[in-house]
C-alpha cells in the first residue's frame, strides 16, 4: 500500500500576477488522484533561500489540482475539497503517520498529512 505525503509550498502564479499556497505530493500517485496531479515548475521562493548540497530540493513538483475545478490549482483554503475527493475515491488519511511526524524532532515542512490507497 503506497503512502504520500501532502504539503503546502508557496507559488507564484505569474499569470494573475499573485501568491498562492498549493498543495503538493510527493509523487504521482496511484488511483483515481493521478488525473489530478501535474508536473509543475516552482523556482526557489527566495535568492537567499539555497537547497542543501546533502537534501538538495527540487524544483519540479507534482501539483494537485482542484477537483472540481479542474483547469486551476488546489490553494490551501480549499483542502476540504480535496479531502472530499479522497475519502470519495477510496484514498485514507494516515492520521497516525501525521502525528507522528508532526511530533518528531525531524518535521518535515509544510506537512498537511499522509494519504494512502
Amino acid at each position: 500500500m503506497p503512502v504520500y505525503q501532502l504539503r503546502a509550498v508557496v507559488y507564484l502564479d505569474k499569470q494573475n500576477e499573485c501568491y498562492k499556497k498549493i498543495v503538493i505530493i510527493n509523487q504521482k500517485p496511484q488511483g483515481p488522484l493521478q488525473s489530478l496531479v501535474r508536473s509543475l515548475h516552482i523556482p526557489k521562493p527566495s535568492p537567499f533561500k539555497t537547497p542543501s548540497n546533502c537534501c538538495p530540493s527540487p524544483y519540479c513538483h507534482q501539483a494537485i489540482m482542484h477537483p472540481i475545478k479542474t483547469k486551476e490549482l488546489l490553494c490551501m483554503n480549499e483542502i476540504a475539497d480535496l479531502f472530499s475527493y479522497l475519502t470519495t475515491n477510496g484514498y485514507t488519511i494516515d492520521t497516525e503517520i501525521t502525528k507522528i511526524m508532526l511530533q518528531g524532532t525531524e518535521k518535515i515542512d509544510k506537512l498537511i498529512c499522509f494519504i494512502s490507497i
